[in-house]
């Protein structure tokens, strides 16, 4: 009688562990599936690598312009904003920051709609207004 008693112990704890590994599964999945919102939650900003098929580092500025429109901000050091962008296989939502170097894509990033407030906002330093301009 102890034997059919274990025997009938362990394949209820081993139908149990079947039962759960497809929530566990799935929770992991969710999880994992979102790292680019968590990460732009936590951080404000993650890289991207390009904005759409033809916007990637190395393309020219009117390029830019021509394939993605007119941005919503310039900012001094010719850096683009674009809001209402996701990133593919995300729920990121944010504002598209295209940087240049050369009058070439130097750099694409998505970041919160706080951290693009500060981009275009002008600094302050006690009672002066600060502009950054390139030397």
């Amino acid at each position: 009688m102890k034997t059919n008693l274990a025997s009938l112990a362990r394949t209820a704890a081993l139908a149990a562990a079947l039962l759960a590994l497809p929530v566990l599964a799935s929770a992991k999945d969710n999880a994992a599936t979102d790292r680019a919102a968590e990460a732009l939650a936590v951080q404000g900003s993650i890289p991207v690598s390009s904005a759409g098929p033809y916007v990637q580092a190395g393309t020219f500025r009117i390029q830019v312009i021509a394939k993605l429109g007119r941005p919503d901000t310039a900012l001094s050091d010719g850096t683009l904003l674009y809001p209402n962008f996701t990133a593919d296989g995300s729920d990121a939502t944010g504002t598209l920051v295209v940087r240049f170097a050369a009058g070439r894509v130097s750099g694409l990033s998505l970041v919160t709609p706080a951290v693009a407030t500060a981009l275009s906002a002008p600094k302050k330093a006690g009672s002066q207004i600060l502009i950054a301009d390139r030397k």
